[in-house]
């Protein structure tokens, strides 16, 4: 029996040139910039880029509203400082054990998923008030607000990872990891179900696909990421206070996703480099920073919807055409032969 050829499997298996490039720039950069601190602010953009991808996936792919990742952010990174500092458990299993806390804890917001738009934005910054609060207040279990101190570093096959290098190429990892992943997703039949729920629910739900459920497996979904992201966080700065998952770190997850790009995760790891590297960057410039960051911001969403991916693709074909009119062009007696 010959098997069936499908060309769009075999274009969703490929992987871009440009994505094979910029993974070895990202192995070679710790040794042609062997700085701590970048090293530091490159691991942090990692992590970062990990929630907005996360968030992609509810956001661009399956169109919710979602203003509470911070919520599973940190229950993320406090349910790795627990079971690392107080428990003695390995680091890779309270990776994992951080991503299905996450998980576990999205599950009380499946009765939501039914709502849409602002509705739905609302009710996830509730539950991730909550959560927040009980950081704050439950001192016996997560130091409130004196903070979680005595976070160990990350550890892998019993060898701490102490020299900043190797911390960036373990975030720098599981980002990638994440990002084929959902690369995969984005063209898999799951994927374009959840791409029709984001164009039109009612006919994705008279087309039969399960519309609840779906939405639910992306809140789950972006929620395990979330996790994974919150312990790498609390094993790279060691050391976790509520003010790191309040309001304001959804909206900042929320600004990646949209100045980057929605739907696009290049561009959740571009806004990630732009709201967690810029800032740093623009320190030399003293209290006028934060004013020059957003000016920046306001100039990037001028671009268009589709934010800095579309930018940089737009760009990349202009530059593609003018590079194909100024070749030179054989003559017609000169073509190769067929």
């Amino acid at each position: 029996m010959s098997a069936s050829f499908d060309p769009s499997a075999r274009r969703r298996a490929a992987v871009h040139p440009v994505t094979l490039l910029v993974v070895a720039a990202l192995i070679v950069l710790p040794w042609v910039e062997p700085d701590k601190f970048a090293l530091h602010i490159l691991s942090l953009i990692a992590i970062a880029s990990i929630a907005a991808m996360g968030l992609q996936v509810l956001l661009g792919y399956s169109g919710q509203l979602s203003i509470g990742q911070a919520a599973f952010y940190g229950i993320g990174a406090y349910t790795s400082a627990l079971l690392t500092a107080r428990l003695g458990v390995p680091f890779p299993l309270a990776l994992i054990g951080a991503g299905a806390a996450a998980a576990v804890a999205s599950l009380l917001m499946v009765p939501i998923t039914r709502l849409t738009g602002a509705y739905l934005a609302v009710a996830t910054l509730g539950f991730s008030i909550i959560v927040f609060l009980f950081i704050q207040n439950e001192e016996w279990l997560t130091g409130g607000s004196y903070g979680f101190i005595g976070i160990p570093r990350a550890e892998l096959f019993g060898y701490a990872l102490r020299d900043p290098m190797w911390s960036y190429y373990l975030n720098v990892g599981v980002a990638t990891i994440v990002y084929f992943t959902f690369a995969r997703i984005e063209g898999s039949r799951f994927g374009r179900a959840i791409n029709a729920i984001r164009q039109d629910a009612d006919a994705a739900r008279a087309s039969g696909i399960r519309v609840t459920l779906l939405k639910s497996e992306c809140f789950v979904i972006a929620a395990f990421v979330a996790g994974l992201a919150g312990s790498l966080y609390a094993h790279e700065v060691r050391y976790l206070a509520p003010n790191d998952f309040t309001f304001w770190k959804s909206i900042e997850i929320l600004i990646m996703v949209v100045i980057g790009g929605v739907g696009s995760l290049a561009g959740a790891i571009l806004g990630a480099a732009v709201v967690v590297g810029l800032p740093e960057y623009l320190r030399a410039i003293g209290d006028y920073r934060m004013l020059v960051f957003g000016a920046i911001l306001i100039a990037t969403m001028l671009f268009g919807e589709g934010g800095l991916a579309a930018l940089f693709a737009t760009l990349g074909r202009r530059v593609s055409a003018l590079a194909m009119r100024s070749a030179p062009k054989l003559p017609p007696g000169n073509e190769a032969a067929r």
